[in-house]
């Protein structure tokens, strides 16, 4: 299979789609909600759109939307704009999943000392082994199912500025002591990836010796914007076998890099305050806000990259690293620094990256009149005395160089692995003065950015505040007493006189319990707020702000929007604009999950005390103070308006949700999302679609995508939000398709006139909706395919009972009756497979129509005859033998379900393409439940949305053998394993060994195989069934423990703090 062929596999189309949606989400950057959720409701047939395009091998990008970002101030302290763009969803997937095929190879080619943005791999330590102090780093292969696109941050900057430190310190010792090193550095010690800096005896040291070395760091100018598109080209043509071999994919990543330019959306005021400033629709470059940006400027430096390699190599004299565009050399004297620097300055313009040296970037910064002759400024120094102020900044000890430590990053580092859940009070509070000592203090840049590390300082207060609410003692044991006392049936003179004065003293302990609350709250967003101010152009510390106000329920918006109202004129007055755009677009999302926290019956009391107090909150917010509205002097930007339709829309799919549970809250967000205009129109929710241009079915599947609520069935007011939807729309119409059982009559009348807007293989999905609405489906003609299916499948037989009945009836059983226990969900999966085994068997084709509703079991599987009981009850042995003599059957025909088949190519024949539909009659069996998530009845969601399985199968109480088999049938990662062997050049295993990471995958290549696990799963719970007392059955469930251990580890979410 050529390159691309690669490109147009279905599982790289939906790769690249998890791997984007997951880069939204951890996105600081205002984007078009709306547009991402529109693709997301026809991913079927966008990524089937992207496929044909690859397959002609002809792209054309829509153009780049400018929308700019705040940017670090300038030398004189003055604000400034990043050239930022909002790129369409549909260019970023098909970059990513082009960036799937080509990225192993290119990646394993770059230097070790590289390490900005290079592809995601797992990475795993391994535990201790004999006397070793530190785990072994495992770096296995690229993975693409996980949805990262990058290495983690904690696999990429703090290793690098931990290796330019241990590398300081091989330069002029053949060994390190661990023993002087923290954990951090430890592990980087151990973590080399093939840097040879840390050999022992790779240094050319001088042959004086000593400990004295010298240090320079140099960053380059504009670096995405000024990369060439023939830069880019030429790395995938030098360094990717066969690309220019083919043809049709290297046309289709140029006419892919023709990128233009809309800058309609901003005014021209603030068009010329962006930097760099752009003139013309063409764009000649890496447009930020490409997330496979860094990939294509590593392609682009690879070139020049691998030269640095080979001359550094030979010489042995330097050390040079590079993350993204920062560089940092090490060299032996302060000649030989300066002369490599100038070398690659020329090494740059020879390569023709377009890239250049910041000259007012250098660390030292005299080097900037060492280096170039042709500065426009002339420093005051003579050559001489340059060379000696930068020679002396530039020397450091390379024992102990403590110019390159990493203590700051080695106290970040505890502070993002620290459990706060297992900590003491004591244990908290230390933590916590840690975190604000991060947020405020004043500590050099060199490790760590100040605004970054202020961002993960915010970030982590932020999501710990609320878990510090402890309840007052004295209130607790006085709510306890007064409930004893009440509780007695005659209480006494003294009870009574007791009571009384309990009634008293609780108010008074709950106002001090919530003044002492809301002090703390007050104190810590009064650190975040002086975090924010320091830093208003670090967009993260801003949402932090309004994060911490959503989870804890502070009123902070009055501090919020008096820094707005006071920065809408004056030198802020864009990034103003920026952040205001930000924080309601922030405030959408949040208005969202709130409204469904409210009616969730599992929230904690100070839970839903700070939901309730963010939703009042938000109703008294003057939004005019974040965004112009209609009437106002200024113009609205694009992203200004793409933030204010979402925030309505938001406003008004969260009063609908919490209508039922409180109408006054409800009427209090409706009034105002009223009260904001979109255009000239004051919205309300039967209007949302034609105010905002948007269909209702997209802001709907917005609102369940971010909130993830009404997974299984529909909100008991759908109805009223069904009735808005066009199902002459597209997408109102595959929005509608999301609750079967609950389709609104203009749905009903659609199959009617349009009988062809079904496909065959939504039998399955019409037979959900015909069975709660027999009278609404009797009405169809039924002569389209599905309609003939779903009609069959329907009809009553007498003689069996289809697996939805037997599931219906087991649910009704005593939980120990042997008819609904695990090892019966396996006896029935084997009995299905069981015809490929016998000698006139049947066509394995059939297991292509595997759905419940064709699996029919005998009648006496659930009338059971008396003679197999004993006393009344149901025996192990009793219950096997009518398995084993009455098998149960598959129907000849029955029906077609997408959502029960795999994601292949048409002509894939392969025995994978069968696992998921035995693993899903497996989960419905186990779980008891054959209605599948209602993000499944859209096609290309029964992909999408495979985190739901994944949750549940951890929580179902299953044996471990039997867990395995589950998630190798279902789970993305398992069958990402099963294709290592088929395509190993997608995971950079083809021509290079990789640590193996599928200890706990489970491929199953053939029938047999499957057959022989679940064989294995039966012998092993059966060796743990048992009969108790009065013969009643009971199922022990056999659990590895190192399988738990894995399924916390996966759970678990490194705390991240990525620029």
């Amino acid at each position: 299979m050529n390159l691309h062929e690669s490109l147009l596999l279905p599982e790289n189309m939906l790769w690249a789609w998890r791997k984007i949606k997951r880069a939204y989400r951890s996105a600081d950057c205002l984007f078009d909600q709306a547009e991402l959720a529109q693709f997301e409701l026809c991913l079927d047939a966008e990524l089937d759109k992207i496929r044909r395009d690859f397959d002609a091998g002809i792209w054309k990008p829509a153009p780049l939307k400018l929308v700019p970002q705040p940017k670090k101030p300038g030398k004189d302290g003055a604000p400034r704009l990043r050239q930022y763009f909002q790129i369409a969803v549909r260019d970023q997937v098909a970059w990513a999943a082009l960036a799937n095929v080509l990225g192993p190879e290119l990646d394993q080619q770059m230097p070790a000392w590289s390490y900005g943005n290079r592809l995601y791999r797992a990475a795993w330590y391994e535990e201790d082994i004999g006397e070793k102090r530190h785990s072994k780093l495992n770096i296995g292969p690229y993975r693409h199912s996980s949805g990262y696109l990058y290495r983690h941050f904690k696999h990429s900057w703090p290793l690098f500025r931990r290796h330019v430190s241990l590398a300081a310190r091989k330069m002029v010792t053949d060994h390190i002591d661990e023993n002087e090193l923290d954990h951090g550095e430890a592990l980087a010690l151990n973590q080399t990836g093939g840097l040879l800096y840390l050999d022992a005896n790779y240094w050319r040291r001088p042959q004086a010796g000593g400990d004295t070395l010298y240090a320079a760091s140099l960053d380059l100018k504009k670096f995405y914007p000024s990369i060439r598109v023939e830069a880019i080209i030429r790395g995938f043509e030098e360094f990717v076998e066969s690309y220019s071999q083919d043809h049709k994919l290297a046309a289709l990543v140029k006419s892919m890099l023709h990128f233009q330019v809309d800058s309609s959306g901003l005014s021209e005021e603030m068009k010329t305050v962006v930097d760099p400033q752009h003139a013309g629709k063409v764009f000649e470059g890496i447009p930020t806000g490409l997330f496979v940006g860094g990939f294509l400027a590593n392609v682009a430096m690879l070139p020049l990259d691998r030269e640095v390699a080979r001359i550094i190599t030979d010489r042995r004299n330097i050390a040079h690293f590079r993350f993204v565009d920062d560089h940092e050399i090490l060299a032996y004297d302060f000649e030989t620094l300066c002369l490599w620097v100038a070398e690659y300055d020329a090494l740059l313009q020879k390569f023709a990256i377009g890239s250049e040296i910041e000259r007012d970037k250098y660390t030292p910064p005299e080097l900037k009149w060492i280096i170039h002759s042709d500065n426009e400024d002339v420093s005051s120094l003579s050559e001489d005395e340059l060379v000696k102020e930068a020679s002396r900044s530039a020397e450091i000890n390379g024992k102990k160089p403590t110019q390159l430590m990493t203590r700051t990053l080695a106290q970040v580092s505890v502070l993002a692995a620290t459990d706060f859940d297992l900590l003491t009070d004591a244990g908290r509070s230390q933590r916590l003065e840690q975190l604000e000592w991060l947020l405020l203090a004043n500590i050099p840049d060199h490790e760590i950015r100040g605004d970054t590390r202020a961002a993960f300082a915010a970030s982590r207060i932020a999501s710990l505040t609320p878990s510090l609410f402890r309840q007052n003692d004295d209130l607790l044991a006085a709510n306890r007493r007064i409930q004893a006392l009440i509780a007695k049936k005659s209480p006494d003179e003294t009870a009574v006189a007791e009571i009384v004065a309990l009634k008293e003293l609780i108010p008074i302990l709950e106002t001090k319990e919530k003044s002492e609350w809301a002090a703390l709250l007050k104190r810590h967003f009064g650190l975040l707020f002086e975090a924010f101010v320091a830093h208003p152009d670090k967009t993260r510390l801003f949402i932090r702000l309004i994060d911490y106000c959503r989870s804890t329920g502070h009123n902070g918006f009055p501090r919020i929007t008096e820094w707005m109202h006071r920065h809408e004129e004056g030198p802020l007055k864009f990034l103003r604009s920026y952040l205001g755009a930000m924080a309601i677009h922030t405030l959408s999302r949040h208005i969202l999950t709130a409204s469904v926290s409210v009616k969730r019956a599992d929230l904690l009391h100070r839970e839903r005390s700070s939901t309730y107090a963010f939703l009042e909150n938000i109703s008294r917010v003057r939004i005019a103070d974040l965004i112009p509205l209609a009437g106002e002097s200024r113009e609205l930007h694009a992203f200004q308006s793409d933030a204010l339709k979402a925030f309505v829309a938001a406003l008004l799919l969260g009063a609908w949700e919490i209508g039922e549970a409180d109408s006054g809250l409800s009427a209090k967000l409706t009034s105002l999302a009223r009260s904001i205009p979109i255009g000239a129109t004051h919205t309300a929710l039967d209007t949302l679609s034609t105010a905002t241009r948007v269909p209702i079915g997209v802001w709907y599947h917005w609102f369940i995508a971010t909130t993830k609520a009404h997974r299984y069935s529909a909100p008991a007011a759908w109805a009223s939000l069904a009735a808005l939807h066009d199902v002459s729309d597209e997408r109102d119409w595959n929005n509608l398709r999301r609750y079967p059982a609950s389709l609104p009559a203009a749905a009903w009348a659609k199959l009617t006139d349009a009988p062809r807007v079904l496909r065959p293989d939504d039998a399955g999905w019409l037979f959900d909706a015909a069975r709660a609405n027999r009278t609404a489906f009797s009405g169809l003609a039924g002569k389209e395919r599905a309609q003939k299916q779903t009609s069959l499948a329907l009809a009553e037989d007498k003689k069996r009972i289809s697996l939805i009945d037997w599931v219906e009836a087991t649910k009704l059983m005593s939980r120990s009756d042997p008819r609904r226990s695990e090892w019966t969900a396996l006896e029935i999966i084997r009995q299905i497979i069981r015809p490929l085994f016998e000698i006139e068997g049947r066509d394995p084709d059939y297991l292509d129509r595997l759905h419940p509703a064709n699996v029919m079991l005998p009648l006496s599987w659930r009338d059971l005859s008396e003679n197999i009981r004993v006393d009344g009850k149901i025996t192990w042995e009793g219950w096997r033998s009518v398995v084993t003599e009455r098998p149960l059957s598959i129907k000849r025909g029955g029906l077609d379900d997408y959502r029960y088949s795999e994601i292949v190519k048409d002509d894939d024949r392969s025995w994978s393409r069968r696992m998921r539909s035995i693993g899903q009659l497996l989960w419905g069996i186990l779980r008891q439940n054959f209605v599948l998530p209602s993000a499944w009845n859209i096609r290309g969601q029964e992909r999408s949305f495979m985190e739901l399985i994944g949750w549940d199968l951890e929580r179902l109480p299953i044996s471990s053998s039997t867990l395995s088999v589950l998630q190798s049938c279902l789970l993305p990662r398992n069958r990402e394993t099963a294709l290592m062997l088929l395509y190993p050049s997608l995971f950079g295993i083809e021509n290079v060994e990789a640590a193996s990471d599928t200890e706990f995958d489970l491929p199953i290549a053939t029938p047999q195989f499957l057959d022989a696990l679940l064989g294995q799963s039966q012998a092993v719970l059966r060796s743990s069934q048992m009969t108790i007392l009065e013969h009643e059955p009971r199922q022990l469930i056999p659990v590895r423990l190192r399988q738990i251990g894995s399924l916390a580890e996966a759970e678990a979410v490194a705390q991240e703090i990525d620029e």
